[in-house]
């Protein structure tokens, strides 16, 4: 009897170990939004996606769920912005490239931290640029989905992450036929097999444009995204004056910030053709996570399940039989 008591609770630990895990995986519901600033990272987590800003800079690596770390963690990291020139508004290649430049990865940013009863917002900042220009990365996390303006795009609540690039005050040099922001754009963890490409017309939309990681753990499928509109918005103070498309450039530089080795980077460039000097330009990209990718289906939880009372019966019968 003795024997049986200790073999059921064993079998109730095991049941209550893994309960939770599928519990959170077939009904992850919940609004709350956590943030915390370390030494070496801001972090805000939800329950479908960890966001980790590297020393408090554009350097972007999410995860799915709510902890500490992951098998596959994707990443965009912003390491550059500098002007091009060119006999149109495109870049073209890596020659294009010259005036006005700043490391991202090597320069000295300022962060801010609001919340308010339904997101957080942190707030990049690196001022002290040529003419007083100054660059910011405002990024949202939100308990509610939002819309972006002039797009049909939704911003999914607490497994997307919104942000907004502003360059404000810059003044370009002569000639210059517009300014490109340069990322990285990698899987870092090298565990599992992840994919990424460009997203098709049909993932895209109107007025959007994506990345899309896939992974081959998650039997190929899209786990998570990088999304950016077409457009840019330029202000003259509050007031919006006009509109830019926003193109897109594939040019390889050294890599930055990832270690040596590290294979699959994209050196993806956003671009803005020159809208005129000491203006504000407005960008709205986003990352996120697609969580159903994620989620064990319920039948697999009765599977297990069953496993686990056939285990346990098959026991009993053992030990009865010694």
């Amino acid at each position: 009897m003795k024997t049986k008591i200790k073999l059921m609770i064993g079998i109730s630990l095991i049941a209550l170990f893994f309960l939770p895990a599928f519990t959170n995986y077939a009904s992850a519901e919940s609004d709350q939004i956590s943030h915390k600033e370390g030494q070496d990272a801001i972090t805000i987590s939800t329950d479908f996606i960890t966001l980790k800003l590297v020393d408090s800079k554009p350097h972007f690596i999410w995860w799915y769920g709510n902890q500490s770390t992951s098998d596959e963690m994707y990443n965009v990291q912003f390491t550059k912005i500098q002007e091009y020139f060119g006999a149109d508004d495109t870049l073209d290649n890596y020659g294009e490239l010259s005036g006005i430049s700043y490391n991202l990865v090597t320069s000295e940013w300022i962060s801010e931290i609001v919340e308010d009863d339904t997101s957080v917002t942190v707030t990049l900042t690196l001022s002290g640029l040529a003419n007083d220009a100054e660059l910011q990365f405002i990024i949202n996390v939100y308990e509610v989905d939002q819309t972006v303006k002039g797009t049909d795009q939704i911003v999914d609540a607490l497994a997307e992450v919104k942000f907004d690039i502003v360059v404000k005050d810059w003044v370009f040099s002569e000639g210059a036929a517009g300014l490109a922001v340069k990322s990285q754009v990698l899987e870092s963890q090298l565990r599992n097999r992840v994919r990424i490409r460009n997203g098709t017309v049909a993932e895209n939309g109107n007025t959007t444009r994506t990345m899309q990681f896939e992974s081959g753990e998650h039997g190929n499928k899209k786990v998570a995204f990088y999304e950016w509109a077409t457009f840019a918005d330029v202000y003259d103070g509050v007031s919006k004056i006009s509109t830019i498309a926003v193109g897109e450039a594939y040019i390889d530089e050294v890599a930055q910030g990832v270690g040596p080795g590290i294979p699959g980077i994209v050196h993806f460039w956003l671009t803005y053709p020159n809208y005129g000097d000491s203006y504000t330009l407005k960008h709205d990209p986003s990352i996120g996570i697609f969580p159903d990718a994620f989620i064990v289906p319920l039948y697999l939880f009765s599977i297990i399940s069953g496993i686990i009372a056939t285990v346990a019966i098959v026991t009993i019968v053992r030990k009865r039989k010694a």
